[in-house]
């Protein structure tokens, strides 16, 4: 057995004491690797945990808000928890109210609780007409009062929801039911002696225009919800007759619904009847035949007319076609009916008919402004601005574009029609009078509020002003029959005009299609020589004469140099 050296022993003074035996010596060589490999994972799992506590310490602080974004954060989870929805009878918008603040306020009487404090006031006078005429409406039912209020009662109830809730908090429920009671029941018995030229209404023909004003006023209005039970409770299930009155108050606004005779139809008549003057004589008993058959097609005509109140009369209102439903027949030019926007039920599969409008503003809104069409429904092309229309009516003539009255539904149904040598811009006739800023910024308020896609009125109003710059292009679209002045010389109408467009904000998609041609055709130089052609020489019967003679004498003075040259063998 070889002898071991002292000398032969290392030691390792790196390695603790508790690693040797107690002789000094190293433990078996086994032994020492499983210590060595336990002890260096033991000081890895030390450094590991440390690292990881770091980083968790690090990622704590990462993932902690400043204080100001928290709050932010809280704010907004608690703005979204209180949400509620919009009431259908809101308030006019503060930037609208700011600038022509008189128009949204009711001149002679308040419905509804948004100017309840004037009626003490101001609008007394009115409003002391309401408790009479509310009788008149219930006794012309043939019920009694407490009946009528007992059926409607929950309805009325069901109102408070339609205003804001700051300024219906200060009703109670028979304050309330009493008001939303009352002004139903004057509304619709209004309307109903309006049907019948006026009778038994006692106020001067002032306070009946200012009411008709009034009743239409976005914080004016009622639930058409009431309303439809009040005469539902009155006319029974039959409810053509009032859907007619409804209609014919609807239509004394705005647009003109009769059609006038056109000049040359007058003149024609006029001639016919200085030509038929020397026969009528002979033949007086003719006419008097004549008078006795008109008088039996007037009998006909009235017992016709009582035939037709039977059958069904809607108010009309219908929605738009969806794009699977329009019809391919139809023209673009074509005048469109008017039609409000598809809702949830509709789309749940509840009947047009039994669909019912907001209130009288909403209802006058979709049968006389609102059109659907495929034309002007096309939307602005993807990053453009839209075009904006630069000549006025005057311009416009002298770049061969003539004016013509478009009948149709909507007044906002404005349609362009380019030909080889001239274009022809048809506007629907417009009355203005003194109500009609006032209902034009009230349905520029709705349409507002109601965040429609297309804002219809605003962009009437904006193409409107820039066809109007001073008197001279209101007698141009006065003298064709699109604006039908009742308001005072055609100056003040070109600034009622001027004064709404500065403040409005027109749709680009609307009448895009219209403004390009416009323009395209006001810069045609053929079209601008064909226009002064005709002014110069065709602009009446004596120029037309004069050139008329003028072309028969040169024809005569070539055929008589022809002939002279080569006379005839």
């Amino acid at each position: 057995m070889a002898n071991t050296h002292l000398t032969d022993i290392r030691i390792d003074s790196s390695a603790p004491a508790s690693h040797m035996g107690g002789d000094g010596r190293r433990p078996a060589d086994g032994a020492e690797s499983n210590e060595i490999n336990q002890l260096q994972g033991e000081r890895i799992s030390d450094v590991a945990i440390v690292e990881i506590q770091g980083s968790a310490i690090e990622d704590k602080e990462e993932v902690s808000l400043p204080l100001w974004l928290s709050k932010i954060t809280e704010e907004n989870t608690e703005s979204e928890n209180n949400r509620t929805e919009e009431p259908c009878i809101p308030k006019v918008p503060v930037n609208l109210k700011k600038i022509n603040e008189e128009c949204y306020s009711p001149l002679a009487v308040s419905i509804g609780p948004y100017h309840y404090s004037d009626r003490e006031g101001k609008l007394k006078q009115v409003e002391r007409l309401k408790v009479p005429m509310m009788f008149k409406f219930v006794n012309n039912g043939g019920t009694t009062i407490k009946d009528l209020y007992l059926k409607v009662k929950q309805v009325l109830k069901n109102a408070r929801g339609c205003y804001c809730k700051s300024l219906t908090e200060h009703f109670n429920d028979e304050e309330f039911n009493k008001m939303m009671f009352i002004d139903g029941c004057f509304i619709l018995q209004f309307m109903h002696c309006m049907n019948v030229e006026n009778e038994d209404l006692e106020m001067s023909d002032q306070q009946i225009f200012h009411v008709k004003r009034d009743l239409l006023l976005l914080e004016n209005q009622l639930p058409f919800a009431v309303l439809h039970s009040l005469r539902t409770k009155r006319y029974g299930d039959n409810l053509n007759h009032s859907n007619e009155i409804i209609n014919n108050f609807i239509s004394l606004h705005i647009r003109s619904s009769s059609k006038p005779i056109p000049t040359w139809v007058r003149i024609a008549l006029t001639a016919l009847g200085l030509v038929m003057i020397p026969i009528l004589l002979p033949l007086y008993l003719i006419i008097i035949g004549s008078c006795y058959v008109c008088l039996l097609y007037g009998l006909r005509y009235r017992m016709s007319k009582h035939l037709l109140r039977r059958q069904r009369v809607p108010l009309d209102w219908f929605p738009p076609p969806s794009p699977g439903e329009e019809k391919s027949g139809t023209r673009v030019d074509e005048p469109q009916p008017a039609h409000p926007p598809p809702t949830r039920k509709e789309k749940s599969g509840k009947r047009d008919d039994e669909r019912q409008p907001a209130h009288l503003l909403e209802l006058l809104y979709y049968k006389s402004m609102y059109h659907y069409s495929k034309s002007n429904h096309k939307k602005a092309a993807k990053g453009s601005r839209g075009h904006c229309l630069y000549y006025s009516a005057q311009n416009l003539k002298k770049a061969g574009i003539l004016f013509r009255a478009r009948w149709t539904g909507a007044i906002t149904d404005v349609k362009f029609k380019s030909s080889i040598f001239w274009g022809t811009l048809k506007v629907p006739p417009i009355i203005i009078d003194e109500s009609t800023k006032s209902l034009l910024l009230n349905l520029v308020a709705f349409e507002t509020s109601a965040a429609l896609d297309q804002l219809w009125v605003s962009s009437y109003i904006c193409f409107m002003d820039s066809l109007i710059d001073d008197a001279k292009d209101v007698e141009e679209l006065r003298s064709n029959g699109i604006i039908i002045n009742y308001f005072g010389a055609d100056q003040k109408v070109a600034n009622l005009f001027n004064d709404m467009g500065r403040s409005m904000t027109h749709d680009t998609a609307a009448y895009n299609d219209i403004k390009m041609e416009i323009n395209e055709q006001c810069e045609s130089t053929v079209k601008r020589w064909v226009y002064e052609w005709k002014r110069t020489y065709f602009s009446n019967p004596w120029t037309i004469i004069t050139v008329l003679a003028a072309s028969f004498g040169l024809a005569l003075t070539a055929t008589q140099t022809y002939y002279t040259r080569y006379p005839p063998v």
